[in-house]
């Protein structure tokens, strides 16, 4: 069909003296291609920092179990090596997902950090408070929505409630 680009396979991660990094948290969106995300940053036209952090007890009641653990690794070896053919290098820590980005950006001068939303409920409140205290510290902080067609709070019945029936088609 003409007017379709081919998706990206592949991001530049090459440095740039003039400008401050972008932090990119990678989380369940393990890929370079249709990530808005990545993309915002790129648009920033300057250093991509990309991190994966393992932090299962900020997962709360969704920690990941033995085959997730190993699909996880698999995707970050593979994600690692495509980062690689960018020229950049993807980041990989253990700890309180807060803590890990505020400590990667005294060690970077990052001065942006980007991630996918996800929507369990203890990540949602963990994400708003990481989200807010960033942005008291005067830290451009913007998520995306990379995985669903439509955002939770945007479905709504008819007098622009959420659906409470769900009946057959």
């Amino acid at each position: 069909m003409g007017g379709e680009v081919a998706p990206r396979t592949e991001v530049r991660f090459v440095p740039s003296v003039s400008k401050a990094p972008t932090i990119v948290w990678l989380r369940q969106d393990l890929r370079l291609a249709d990530h808005p995300a990545l993309a915002a940053a790129e648009a920033r036209k300057c250093p991509i920092i990309p991190i994966y952090i393992w932090d299962p007890a900020g997962e709360g009641d969704w920690a990941p179990g033995g085959a997730t653990r190993w699909w996880l690794h698999h995707s970050l070896v593979a994600l690692s090596q495509a980062i690689g053919r960018g020229g950049g290098r993807l980041v990989l820590r253990a700890g309180n997902s807060e803590q890990v980005l505020a400590d990667l950006m005294n060690e970077t001068g990052a001065e942006a950090v980007y991630w996918s939303r996800r929507y369990e409920p203890n990540v949602i409140d963990r994400d708003k408070g990481i989200k807010e205290r960033l942005q008291a510290a005067g830290v451009e902080v913007r998520s995306f929505n990379a995985s669903l067609l439509h955002e939770p709070h945007t479905v709504a019945n008819k007098q622009g409630n959420p659906f409470q029936v769900f009946t057959p088609y």
